[in-house]
């Protein structure tokens, strides 16, 4: 008799827990599938995407193309129920791909390949300019405004050389700054302060970028930026580094090294924050995440196998929107 109870017992914490399984209320992986979705872009060709924004009016705009070949610029005005699609194909071999992007006041820039940047200072998609054509063999894959409208492109061409080009909201050119590495994002804390990373550097400007000076940051190809505030800088390292920079550039602390052999081989490419919350995205759809500020990240399970070039919060709603390769995009509704 006791063994007959023993086994109904059993038997009930079975089938109570198959019901519970059933249910999807235990199950935190399903139901982090349900809330990615693909967005259905109208995909034009062979390319892939390297920029997302949400401006300030709502409008979502995802960037990049076929690096040779073609740009491709999608604008959303409907909070991403459907989308426009805009090739900008005229002279001067602009029709090369875009990598970056960036907001000031109602405007919006884009860098690419080539050393071609744009501006859309209109509501409709069609509305894209071509300026900064003349850094022919370098690709701005970092794009930035201090508050008064001054603004920095990044560029690179290979690992061994790199730019930072200063530039008016008009696309006036005002300087340019060679140095003997890449150069891949750049970020400003205000008029004067300012960082920019690259191959195996970080660089810091203290006179609003007139000169720059390389801080004690290495062992990794940084590849984005994100300022906080002036003592919360964030930068990721293709070979896997998260790095929290404080104290003006004084103090480092890598909360991930990607030099350490015992670490998991994540590769990063872009990085951003709102609030306590936090995303780093990188190649075969790894996605880390924080909610305390970057105290602690943890992996989410992946809902792609293409790498993820960049990731972006809606200011409004927070979902978060995350692009890449064979033109993939998803937003995350959390």
């Amino acid at each position: 008799m006791k063994v007959r109870k023993l086994h109904l017992k059993y038997t009930v914490r079975f089938v109570f827990l198959v019901l519970l399984l059933q249910s999807g209320v235990s199950c935190s992986r399903k139901k982090w599938d349900n809330e990615v979705e693909q967005i259905a872009l109208p995909v034009p060709a062979k390319g892939r995407l390297d920029g997302v924004l949400v401006d300030r009016g709502g409008r979502i705009h995802i960037v990049g193309g076929d690096r040779h070949v073609r740009n491709d610029f999608y604008q959303s005005d409907d909070n991403g129920a459907s989308w426009q699609l805009f090739h900008y194909d005229a002279a001067l071999y602009s029709n090369k791909a875009v990598y970056c992007i960036a907001e000031y006041e109602d405007a919006i820039y884009c860098g690419g390949f080539d050393g071609k940047m744009f501006k859309n200072a209109g509501p409709a998609n069609n509305d894209w300019q071509l300026g900064l054509g003349d850094s022919w063999w370098y690709t701005f894959t970092g794009v930035t405004f201090t508050n008064a409208g001054t603004g920095f492109a990044a560029g690179n061409s290979g690992f061994e050389r790199g730019i930072i080009v200063r530039f008016l909201p008009d696309m006036q050119l005002q300087r340019v700054d060679s140095f003997p590495f890449a150069i891949n994002d750049i970020a400003f804390v205000d008029e004067q302060l300012g960082y920019a990373v690259g191959y195996g550097a970080l660089l810091q400007t203290k006179d609003g970028g007139n000169t720059w000076q390389q801080l004690n940051l290495t062992d990794d190809n940084y590849r984005a930026l994100f300022v906080a505030d002036r003592d919360n800088i964030w930068t990721v390292g293709f070979n896997g580094t998260i790095a929290h920079i404080t104290d003006d550039g004084r103090a480092f602390k890598k909360v991930k090294n990607g030099q350490n052999p015992l670490s998991n081989t994540d590769r990063y490419i872009d990085i951003t924050f709102a609030g306590n919350k936090g995303y780093v995205v990188g190649e075969k759809g790894v996605v880390q995440y924080t909610d305390d500020a970057g105290k602690h990240w943890k992996k989410m399970k992946k809902f792609t196998r293409e790498d993820i070039h960049a990731v972006a919060i809606h200011p409004l709603d927070h979902s978060v929107f995350f692009v890449g390769n064979n033109n993939t995009a998803f937003r995350y509704r959390p």
